[in-house]
């Protein structure tokens, strides 16, 4: 029995619904019912975002949550659910990982080198994803007005730009997506996941303007996040110790400095560093979240 089947019939003896598992392309490899358009596109922004989607379908609630394995990744939808989102993401995560111990685990998500190599020579990168209805050559001449360098074509359908320093509007017709993170693996997420779930009336969506909750869910989820994170604090291990003696000490920078015994100052100082490495300021609520679920997962 290949993997998918085992995956299907596992959340099938487990969850009372119909059930689809679908690759990296959004192409059926398990299913109880058809994979309608509505699902279809669920997929889609599913797959491109590493997040997970709720909609309904035929009255019934349906909750797709992409997957990521060494030798396959992809989506898993249950219809006619009666769990919360939340229980039922941990429900699924639980059954995907205990196949997870028996492969390779997880994949890192993979970056188009021209996204990695447009951020060299860069002081303020900012990734823009966009789509648009003016066509993309026309949309890659209005870009390159306002700044934007052409550096990649998605076979979904995004075009990517780089900016240096700021962009403050998109052209008409166009959606976008942005991330001011230095970290091309980070940005190429960020951009993504703000051009699918961002909403400003602009059509200029920046991800750290997405709401909270969404953002503490996005971190949770997409461990590739998290590992970056990590990775660029524990190069500054005074920091990092710092931080985790913030968070245990209620995020006060007051109680940290008597249980390090340093200045008040030298502490924010930290915390700022910490922001200018991370884009996540431990002095506000938001970023402190995810920067504690960072570390404690």
């Amino acid at each position: 029995m290949e993997i998918w089947d085992e995956i299907g019939e596992k959340l099938i003896d487990l969850f009372n619904g119909d059930v689809i598992c679908t690759d990296m392309e959004g192409v059926p490899k398990f299913s109880t019912i058809g994979l309608s358009a509505d699902l279809s596109q669920a997929v889609s922004v599913a797959i491109k975002t590493g997040v997970r989607v709720g909609l309904v379908h035929d009255q019934k609630h349906v909750l797709v949550i992409p997957f990521n394995f060494t030798n396959f990744k992809g989506c898993v939808l249950l219809i006619g659910y009666e769990f919360s989102e939340e229980t039922l993401a941990i429900f699924v995560q639980n059954v995907l990982e205990e196949f997870a111990k028996t492969t390779e685990g997880y994949a890192e998500e993979s970056i188009p080198p021209e996204i990695i190599n447009a951020f060299k020579g860069i002081s303020k990168p900012i990734l823009c994803a966009a789509i648009s209805q003016i066509g993309n050559i026309q949309l890659r001449g209005e870009m390159a007005k306002i700044g934007g360098r052409f550096v990649k074509h998605m076979e979904s359908g995004e075009d990517f730009f780089i900016f240096d320093g700021k962009i403050e509007k998109v052209p008409e017709g166009c959606k976008a997506g942005i991330s001011v993170d230095p970290t091309p693996e980070i940005a190429y997420h960020q951009s993504v996941t703000a051009l699918h779930y961002g909403s400003d009336p602009s059509g200029l969506s920046s991800y750290s303007k997405l709401s909270p909750v969404f953002l503490i869910q996005d971190v949770i989820e997409n461990k590739g996040m998290k590992k970056v994170l990590i990775e660029k604090l524990e190069k500054y291990p005074e920091l990092l110790q710092t931080l985790k003696i913030f968070f245990e000490n209620d995020a006060s920078p007051v109680k940290t400095s008597k249980v390090m015994k340093i200045h008040r100052n030298t502490i924010l100082n930290r915390l700022n560093k910490i922001r200018e490495i991370t884009y996540l300021d431990p002095k506000v609520f938001k970023d402190s979240v995810i920067l504690y679920l960072t570390l404690i997962n």
